[in-house]
């Protein structure tokens, strides 16, 4: 009688896949983008991304200094004109991924636009504006004129100061929105929540000329003051004394 041997799958010990696994990992060579450019008095860096984190911090150099480590696939341009410096990713990259590292001197005006990635911006007192379609937004010991944040998933922080005759505006359609803002703030309030409620926290005691309606509060603190327009249209707003 003849006996036929099974075929069995070859299996490999776990420690040995693990290796294939480094040993591919590591075949994909990541690019890197690197430039530094002059800055002028009144410097404006505009960063266009579609996939990857995007964070800018304050120095004290009069340089701009932008790093980016990229998937092989993307392609980096820059373009600059007098004040202005702008950073893009070619659309031809859409599937590949970009992750910038930028410093900037604090008086820089810093516009971000990013589809998917989360974005951090440190220190800067200049201008900022922020749009994406997917992103967590953090923005760190602001000081700007101005602050302008719309995305359509994701959460938002402010943590920074309201200057005198500044506009701000905070947009998300789905997110959380949080503001943190010294004790000393004036601010004149215009803040939507449609599905989810509206915290003032410690600011409430010091509000004026309050309207409250189910979904909206409007009103000042502490007299007049900048514009402040917070809308979240799933998510909560949270403010917080410091």
């Amino acid at each position: 009688m003849r006996v036929t041997a099974k075929k069995c799958p070859l299996r490999l010990p776990a420690s040995f896949a693990l290796v294939l696994f480094l040993c591919a990992s590591q075949a994909i060579s990541w690019e890197r983008f690197e430039k530094t450019y002059k800055a002028k008095e009144r410097s404006h860096l505009t960063i266009s991304n579609i996939r990857g984190q995007v964070t800018v911090a304050a120095w004290s150099k009069r340089i701009i200094s932008v790093r980016a480590v990229t998937d092989p696939s993307v392609e980096v341009d820059d373009e600059v004109s007098k004040e202005e410096i702008e950073i893009s990713v070619k659309k031809e990259s859409r599937l590949g991924r970009a992750d910038f590292e930028i410093f900037a001197p604090a008086d820089t005006s810093v516009s971000i636009k990013n589809i998917i990635g989360k974005i951090e911006v440190r220190g800067i007192s200049g201008h900022v504006s922020v749009k994406s379609f997917d992103s967590d937004v953090r923005l760190i010991g602001i000081r700007a004129p101005s602050v302008d944040v719309r995305i359509t998933g994701g959460d938002i922080y402010f943590d920074g100061e309201l200057q005198e005759d500044g506009d701000y505006s905070f947009q998300s359609m789905k997110g959380d929105i949080e503001m943190s803002l010294p004790a000393s703030s004036k601010f004149r309030l215009k803040a939507r929540a449609l599905s989810e409620n509206i915290n003032l926290g410690e600011f409430l005691s010091n509000f004026k000329e309050m309207v409250k309606g189910s979904k909206e509060i409007s009103g000042s603190y502490r007299n007049d003051g900048p514009k402040l327009t917070v809308t979240t249209y799933a998510g909560r707003i949270l403010f917080h004394k410091k």
